[in-house]
């Protein structure tokens, strides 16, 4: 049985190497990236918030062997201001990381601080990596790693770096040296300002666990569960990384020590919303309306049929008895949608949330009748045509008195001049 944290806890996610499991393919290719024929583009990872785009970028750190050198280079402003501080950056991280793996750097060149950032890109790529590669022997491979890389594109995008700044880091890749880069899903289109450093090809989204992954990561605590536990644990968490991660470690706690069951997750489904609300709240803020109507729909369905499939006509009829009326091509649009981004899973004509206790939250968050309120204030917000017939039918008379006031009181307009006019007693 492997051995458990400090904290007595073997998915602590806070210990310096938390359990990671269902990336293998993942790891797989990374290799195949960094060790293959150069190319001027970076390896991208995207994923949505708690994906576990940071933790893998952590595990990836762990599982390249020694013929890898880790450069993680950090955006803060100082190094985004300029392209002159970003190249400095890159090369005080090499020299580093050879002086962290025992090698003397003194014999290095000197950062040219009195050129050009021009000059100094070319100097970089002309003889400061080059003596670089040769201290740290040929088979090994330098891998710039940049988690959360949207300030790199924000910096082009404000013209603080050039709009080349993508190609002129692509430039530097060869041999013993490659890129590795994190982003979050909605970001893609401003990542692509830094094309062709960011390419389609070379961009992987980081989905769901799997219900493989699920069982892998339970093989880090004790040797036996309940027969289905972990097919009951991936229904919980839909399989999202941080969410299994904290259900497993709050089950490992009240489990004293008796393999895991599925009343186990029952029991720390309290505890798990808890610590999930902030994250389901910026989720939820971040969906349109009608995203929100069809998981609701979808919330209350899967209470009243917890065994039945949901299809998309019951989700119509469900809201237009809420007031909330969408059509049928409206929702298969919306499902889509949410399916692409891994809320829903939509297979074999039945519509269910991934994630139970995101189900769950929907449920004891949002009620129908949150529904009819927007769907009433929408209909309040139009303005009675009654009330703009009679609107414009009061303004066609006072203009007709303005003008015939205008027309008695010019000489020769057909009579003597009324000076004033009173309304009223």
């Amino acid at each position: 049985m492997p051995a458990e944290a400090a904290s007595g806890n073997p998915f602590d996610p806070a210990q310096p190497t938390p359990p990671f499991a269902g990336r293998d393919a993942l790891f797989a290719r990374v290799h195949q990236h960094l060790t293959g024929a150069p190319v001027t583009h970076a390896l991208l990872f995207l994923g949505r918030r708690r994906s576990g785009r940071t933790a893998f970028l952590r595990a990836l750190r762990t599982r390249l062997d020694d013929s890898f050198i880790g450069l993680d280079l950090t955006l803060t402003p100082s190094v985004l201001a300029s392209e002159s501080a970003f190249w400095w950056m890159v090369w005080e991280s090499g020299k580093l990381a050879a002086a962290g793996r025992g090698l003397s750097v003194h014999r290095l060149p000197h950062w040219p601080d009195d050129k050009s950032s021009s000059d100094q890109r070319k100097w970089l790529i002309e003889r400061g990596l080059p003596e670089l590669y040769q201290l740290i022997r040929p088979h090994r491979r330098l891998v710039l790693m940049i988690d959360n890389a949207e300030p790199l594109a924000d910096a082009v995008i404000r013209g603080d770096l050039p709009p080349d700044f993508g190609e002129a880091i692509g430039r530097m890749f060869g041999p013993q040296l490659g890129m590795i880069l994190s982003g979050h899903l909605d970001a893609e289109a401003r990542l692509r300002h830094l094309a062709p450093l960011i390419d389609p090809d070379f961009t992987v989204r980081l989905t769901a666990l799997t219900l493989e992954g699920v069982t892998d990561l339970l093989s880090s605590g004790r040797d036996r569960s309940e027969a289905g536990f972990a097919a009951a644990l991936h229904r919980a968490s839909g399989g999202a990384p941080e969410l299994t991660l904290r259900a497993a470690a709050l089950i490992h706690d009240i489990s004293r020590g008796e393999y895991y069951r599925a009343e186990h997750i029952r029991a720390v489904m309290s505890d798990l919303l808890l610590w999930a609300r902030p994250g389901f709240t910026l989720l939820w803020e971040n969906l349109t309306t009608d995203e929100q109507a069809v998981l609701t729909a979808l919330a209350y369905l899967r209470f009243d049929q917890p065994d039945k499939p949901i299809q998309a006509e019951q989700l119509e009829a469900w809201l237009a008895d809420t007031e909330y009326p969408l059509d049928l091509t409206a929702i298969f649009s919306l499902l889509r949608r949410l399916e692409f981004v891994e809320i829903i899973d939509h297979a074999h004509r039945d519509v269910r949330i991934r994630s139970g206790v995101f189900e769950q939250w929907v449920r004891e968050t949002v009620r129908p009748n949150h529904l009819r309120r927007v769907s009433a204030s929408s209909a309040s917000a139009q303005i009675d045509p009654k009330i703009v017939r009679y609107a414009l039918i009061g303004l066609g008379v006072l203009l007709l008195i303005l003008l015939a006031a205008i027309l008695l009181s010019t000489p020769g307009g057909g009579g003597e001049a009324i000076s004033t006019v009173v309304f009223g007693g």
